[in-house]
């Protein structure tokens, strides 16, 4: 998994095996050690309701940045096939993207159905 934070966004990025994972109920996180202190994101599954949330929690010796995913969106994020833009949120005037890589992605892109 990988974590980009830029000023305005948010973007958590995993590969196929990481959303397989993340289908199997697992959660996923990354450690940074950034002096005396760790930054960790994570990925972890909610047991309710449809949605996708974001929680930063100060410790005293950690940082966590965690998305919380319900089972049904980490679902509707396998649906949709080879997809660039992933599945996002906004809180306030944030973007909170999750994404698979495409490089390790073997889903084939949705295709639309004429009617």
């Amino acid at each position: 998994m990988k974590v980009r934070i830029e000023e305005d966004n948010i973007i958590y990025k995993i590969s196929q095996a990481e959303l397989d994972a993340l289908l199997d109920g697992q959660d996923l996180q990354v450690k940074l050690k950034l002096l005396d202190k760790s930054f960790i994101a994570a990925i972890k599954g909610q047991l309710s309701d449809s949605f996708m949330q974001s929680e930063l929690v100060l410790g005293e010796d950690e940082v966590n940045l965690n998305l919380l995913i319900s089972q049904e969106k980490v679902q509707e994020l396998s649906d949709l096939g080879r997809n660039k833009a992933g599945l996002s949120f906004n809180v306030d005037e944030l973007n909170i993207s999750l994404q698979v890589d495409l490089r390790s992605d073997n889903r084939q892109p949705l295709r639309k159905i004429d009617k």
